[in-house]
């Protein structure tokens, strides 16, 4: 299970629940890394003067705030964490307004809020109130050393709170030159027109209906990819080690008289090897199958030549 975001109370007035806050939207992004194409190596980023030149320790990073271009104000970090919000493990609500009131412009992020154990009762309580009233909760969080305006409402089996944006974030319309010369004003009949276009294609919100097509084809393409320089990178076996002079001299020695004694007993040898043809237990070539069978046979042949038979031993000398 993954880790609260956050862990505090939800209160206003006399209510007080312990709750715990956690990720309701993971964004899936496909992120790549920057590596060196001739060895395949991660590239490192470094902190670099402009001034000098030199990489710079972070011991050594301080912040700096732009007033005028190239002119900056040095603070440090214990100024900036004075100026930091109080600390609070506590949502105060402070108002309760209509959803339909909040532009979605405003939504910045989304949570699960979920009690603490043994909240469970009054956590529900606050969720039927919520639902029943038609409204939702307006405080304030601090999260991370940063104040939030944030907005709980029911959601599915318990609640959710979103963070806000604040209005001095907003970015005003009038900035935009573009929505400042309109068109003609559009004819009843071309509005009418696109109404029932729109008629046509009315439904109801389904999430998964609406899937991120380019990051399923991304990612199936990558593990393609994936595959193939697997395939490629795979190790050819190693060559076989090279046998010293020594041993490839004794083996060819060992050859040359199996084959010498092969050749005798074709002329009519005398029966198995001489002992010192014999090759080695170690080390040495063996006999080819069709080979084994003439040694076997010149073999037999001459030991039938050289033992008489029965007959000419019965006769007297």
């Amino acid at each position: 299970m993954s880790r609260p975001c956050w862990v505090g109370s939800l209160s206003f007035g006399l209510v007080h629940v312990p709750v715990r806050l956690y990720a309701a939207v993971e964004p899936k992004q496909v992120r790549f890394h920057q590596l060196h194409d001739a060895d395949g190596g991660r590239l490192q980023h470094r902190r670099v003067c402009s001034v000098d030149g030199h990489e710079v320790p972070y011991e050594h990073v301080v912040k700096g705030y732009e007033l005028q271009p190239d002119h900056y104000v040095e603070v440090t970090r214990g100024e900036l964490e004075a100026f930091d919000p109080k600390a609070s493990r506590s949502i105060e609500l402070e108002d309760f307004v209509e959803l339909k009131e909040i532009d979605p412009i405003f939504f910045e992020a989304t949570y699960h809020l979920v009690p603490e154990a043994g909240a469970e009762r009054q956590y529900a309580l606050l969720v039927t109130a919520l639902a029943r009233s038609g409204r939702v909760g307006l405080g304030r969080l601090v999260m991370r050393h940063k104040g939030h305006l944030c907005m709980v409402r029911p959601f599915g089996r318990g609640l959710a709170l979103s963070t806000l944006y604040y209005a001095e974030e907003m970015l005003s319309q009038d900035t935009l030159s573009e929505l400042s010369v309109l068109g003609p004003r559009p004819s009843e009949q071309e509005v009418d027109m696109v109404l029932r276009l729109v008629e046509s294609q009315a439904t109801e919100f389904e999430p998964r209906r609406y899937r991120n097509t380019h990051r399923e084809r991304l990612l199936a393409f990558l593990e393609r990819r994936g595959r193939a320089q697997a395939k490629i990178a795979e190790p050819e076996p190693p060559p076989p080690a090279p046998q010293a002079p020594e041993v490839v001299a004794e083996r060819l020695a060992v050859f040359r008289r199996i084959e010498e004694g092969i050749a005798a007993l074709r002329r009519g040898g005398r029966g198995a090897l001489p002992a010192e043809q014999v090759p080695p237990a170690r080390g040495a070539l063996r006999f080819r199958q069709q080979a084994a069978r003439e040694v076997r046979a010149h073999a037999a042949e001459g030991e039938a030549a050289q033992t008489p038979s029965a007959k000419d031993e019965s006769k007297p000398s």
